[in-house]
């Protein structure tokens, strides 16, 4: 695949997917505090030396999405880093366990925000058989050298009935890609793993779970970005993480101008009517 920055990646022939051949295992070096504090992440910020929630609004938006999944009142996050999204859901009354490779994480979701979360891969912590009402992942799956493997153990404890949602992103159908040709995101070895919609839904099937729904988000950050040249766009992302490291990051808005929610809706309906976006929102449900 002709990425600048992205070598080593295959296509499969006979499916299409897009993957690192070389990467069959998670390496927890990869994501030590180093990679906490450098992150831009989408649930939490470093702001005065300490780590702090942010985009609030939007986890809540997204429990929202979970509430007709709930029966036992259990959830797990699969890869919750610093655990702030499964912190609000026990604002909400869910009773949420994470399990996350990274040392710091795990511990930092423990002591500081009372969440339990499993430090290491899924398989290991052995959870129940059909325990789960809902099993959630966000930009998780593109680190995993075998996808269905784990998409298999999300879906053993989960119970019937229960949801599998999944953010992952799509760099291989974003319009940064399918109209520019430019690769965006952290190649191997920390991305593994590239899907379409398609291709994605194709492991969900595999993995014994029906999909729902499997939609495209188009970053409106993302089209910006394809104004500039590329070494614009890097000094600004690397200004960005800068920020972060000092904690000088901007205070991220409660809330978004209206016609920005609007723009966004109309971008997002034209990037699934075309098949491409930066990432998928992926709902299945277990038979």
């Amino acid at each position: 695949m002709p990425a600048e920055g992205a070598h080593g990646i295959r296509v499969c022939r006979s499916c299409d997917f897009i993957f690192a051949p070389e990467i069959q295992s998670e390496d927890s070096k990869l994501y030590d505090g180093t990679f906490g504090d450098t992150n831009v992440h989408p649930t939490y910020e470093k702001r005065g030396g300490k780590y702090v929630v942010r985009n609030r609004e939007r986890m809540e938006t997204m429990l929202a999405r979970f509430e007709p999944f709930r029966k036992t009142g259990r959830i797990l996050d699969v890869g919750c880093s610093a655990a702030f999204f499964m912190s609000v859901a026990k604002e909400k009354g869910w009773q949420p366990q994470g399990a996350e490779i990274a040392k710091w994480a795990a511990d930092f979701s423990r002591t500081e925000l009372g969440i339990e979360v499993f430090n290491g891969m899924l398989q290991d912590a052995k959870f129940p058989d059909n325990h789960f009402d809902v099993v959630f992942s966000s930009h998780v799956m593109e680190h995993i050298g075998q996808p269905l493997d784990l998409l298999k153990e999300m879906a053993r404890v989960l119970r019937p009935g229960g949801a599998h949602v999944t953010v992952v992103p799509t760099q291989f159908a974003s319009p940064s890609w399918r109209l520019a040709h430019r690769f965006v995101g952290d190649p191997p070895p920390i991305h593994a793993s590239f899907y379409t919609r398609e291709t994605y839904a194709a492991f969900l099937k595999k993995a014994g779970l029906r999909v729902e729904s499997i939609r495209y988000n188009v970053e409106l950050t993302r089209l910006s970005e394809l104004t500039r040249s590329v070494e614009e766009n890097a000094r600004r992302w690397q200004a960005q993480k800068d920020a972060i490291v000092q904690g000088a990051a901007p205070e991220a808005s409660a809330r978004r101008p209206r016609w920005i929610g609007l723009a966004k809706s109309a971008v997002n309906l034209g990037g699934n009517l075309l098949g491409m976006g930066d990432e998928i929102l992926a709902i299945a449900i277990k038979p």
